[in-house]
């Protein structure tokens, strides 16, 4: 038990840290997401400039290209943006720099939009066109050309199915009359989402592996802790098992050796038969456990033979029903009559054995036992039905487990070290077959056994 605490405490401490690492991790992606999202905030504003250039760039040329433009004064180079700056103008001071071109702008705006208003369908279509460039996956809603002394809107794109607005974005564009653009978008967050895509697969990735290891550690833990109760059972039985025959023979020996019993042959002879009885069966009990260990079955030899099936169950019957005080009625059906299996002879007994002898242990005082045998070329195939009181289907998954007995409450009216059906899977197993078992509650059970022929 103390392995078991153990790994609890190892347990909570594992729990502990992976539950700080996740909030750390959690706290340091809510901090990465409001970065991104103020970035994405600036990328937006900055293709709305971008695109204002351009929209401003289209005007100027349409108005170039008018018949009677020679009355219209352009006040700026067409080809001055912030963008075309060569690299000897590196040296300016960029603030300065920013701000003449801000103030050129609104020269621009005001000398352009009297002659030729923004088009908002047109600002609409270069906006996108910016936002695909820079990677900013969102949809835009329509815009708006508002007064923002006044707050009326002086024109806009918006028509009738134009969906609601969710996400704005302000640029104002004429800071001398306060004129200036409002854009109206989807959600940000799906854009934003999609420049932390790589964290956060990374993220959930680490947190499916967390998860599953959590999985795999708890059951561990419970299995370790049902192992433990197990091994506890056995112990328990195992020393009521033991010191039975020690106690019985004891009072024999000593019943000879002080009350004079030796003296008289038919005593004598009683007693010592009594000894012997319960010194055989404290051997078969201890060669039994030390079979049972994990090293001994993975070494222990399998020497196979051609086995020949009806004679083998026909000497296990007889022998069973020599053992026990119930009234046992088993039945032998081997199809063909001479079926044989490539086995071996000692632990093939002792399997049929051990599930005969189960299936009387766990019926009432009238046992009925079908033992048959059939083979379907590749596989001998033999089932050993009882009528018995069955296996709930929530322990059938646990029956061949080693230590394992069905839990009958507070009765220990049949006696082992639930070392019996492990053996059966294990010496099955070795010779490359399975094991299943069909039961119903108090309607008995099947054990149906598949072994190679060859």
């Amino acid at each position: 038990m103390d392995s078991i605490q153990a790994i609890k405490r190892k347990f909570i401490l594992v729990i502990s840290g992976l539950s700080l690492l996740f909030l750390i991790n959690m706290f340091y992606l809510t901090g990465l997401y409001s970065s991104i999202a103020e970035e994405t905030g600036r990328i937006a504003l900055q293709s709305i400039e971008e695109a204002d250039n351009e929209e401003l760039q289209y005007r100027m040329n349409a108005i170039s290209r008018l018949p009677d433009n020679t009355t219209h004064t352009i006040l700026i180079d067409k080809s001055v943006t912030q963008d075309s700056v060569s690299d000897e103008d590196s040296g300016i001071n960029m603030t300065v720099f920013s701000q003449l071109l801000r103030e050129i702008r609104v020269t621009v705006h005001q000398s352009i939009d009297s002659v030729m208003p923004v088009n908002m369908n047109r600002l609409d279509s270069f906006i996108v066109s910016r936002f695909k460039d820079k990677g900013i996956s969102t949809r835009l809603y329509y815009s708006e050309r508002v007064d923002l002394n006044t707050g009326n809107i002086m024109a806009s794109s918006r028509t009738a199915t134009a969906q609601t607005k969710t996400a704005t974005y302000l640029y104002e564009y004429d800071t001398e009359n306060r004129y200036a653009y409002i854009i109206y978008t989807a959600s940000m967050t799906g854009a934003i989402l999609t420049r932390m895509s790589g964290i956060l697969v990374t993220t959930l990735l680490t947190i499916m592996l967390l998860g599953y290891a959590f999985a795999y550690f708890i059951r561990t833990v419970v299995r370790l802790k049902t192992l433990e109760e197990m091994k506890r059972d056995f112990t328990n039985n195992m020393t009521h098992e033991l010191k039975t025959p020690i106690s019985i023979t004891c009072s024999a020996v000593d019943t000879l050796l002080n009350y004079r019993q030796g003296e008289n042959p038919v005593k004598r002879r009683q007693y010592l038969n009594i000894c012997i009885e319960q010194l055989s069966r404290l051997r078969d009990l201890v060669e039994q456990i030390l079979s049972m260990s994990m090293e001994q079955t993975k070494n222990v030899g399998i020497n196979k033979e051609h086995v020949e099936l009806k004679p083998l169950f026909t000497r296990i019957a007889e022998q069973q029903k020599l053992k026990t005080d119930k009234c046992v009625d088993m039945n032998i059906l081997v199809r063909p009559e001479n079926l044989t299996v490539y086995a071996d002879r000692t632990h093939l007994h002792n399997i049929v054995s051990n599930l005969a002898d189960n299936a009387i242990k766990y019926s009432s005082d009238n046992v009925e036992i079908h033992i048959q045998a059939s083979t379907d070329g590749k596989y001998c195939i033999i089932s050993i039905a009882d009528n018995g009181t069955g296996i709930s289907q929530e322990n059938q998954k646990y029956i061949f487990d080693r230590f394992y007995r069905v839990p009958k409450g507070d009765l220990h009216d049949v006696k082992g070290y639930g070392l019996g059906l492990f053996y059966v899977k294990t010496m099955i197993e070795r010779h490359k077959g399975e094991i299943t078992v069909k039961s119903v509650l108090n309607r008995g059970s099947e054990f149906i056994i598949k072994i190679p022929v060859m």
